[in-house]
């Protein structure tokens, strides 16, 4: 994080300084939950908060640090959401995981049923920060995500 805070100063001056102080907060406070809630290990925030102190560094590129930040979470989850479904699909468990989420949706939209939380299973975790990781690259040299349409925030 450090790191990355210097390099937006050296960049981008006192403001770029700044996007990198305020990147890492957004990046905690969108993350930082799924940290509290055991979604996340405190490693992945970090890292995620690491990538977001580059924020200040992205606006040599004429691009807003904030824009960034909530472009690399917004990324993040669509390349650890496609890496899920490969993972589940080659551990032949794509079915199973669909049948066990639509169910909870059944269970969670009808006032007569119990809610029925799907059990994660501990042999189907991956590890979330090479999706951070492969989403900060991407995202650093291409935003995939104007490409594709995808810019709510723009």
């Amino acid at each position: 994080m450090a790191m990355g805070l210097l390099i937006s100063l050296l960049t981008g001056g006192l403001p770029g300084l700044t996007f990198g102080i305020v990147g890492m907060i957004l990046a905690f406070i969108s993350f930082g939950w799924m940290w509290g809630v055991k979604i996340l290990g405190a490693g992945d925030v970090k890292l995620l908060m690491a990538f977001s102190a580059l924020a200040g560094a992205t606006t040599l590129s004429g691009r807003n640090g904030v824009v960034y930040v909530a472009d690399l979470g917004l990324l993040t989850l669509f390349v650890g959401g496609f890496s899920a479904a490969v993972l589940l699909a080659v551990k032949g468990r794509l079915g199973p995981f669909f049948r066990n989420f639509w169910r909870f949706l059944i269970t969670f939209t009808s006032r007569n049923l119990a809610t029925e939380f799907p059990k994660a299973d501990p042999a189907l975790q991956m590890p979330f920060g090479i999706s951070i990781a492969i989403a900060a690259v991407w995202l650093w040299f291409d935003n995939p995500l104007v490409r594709w349409g995808l810019t709510p925030w723009n």
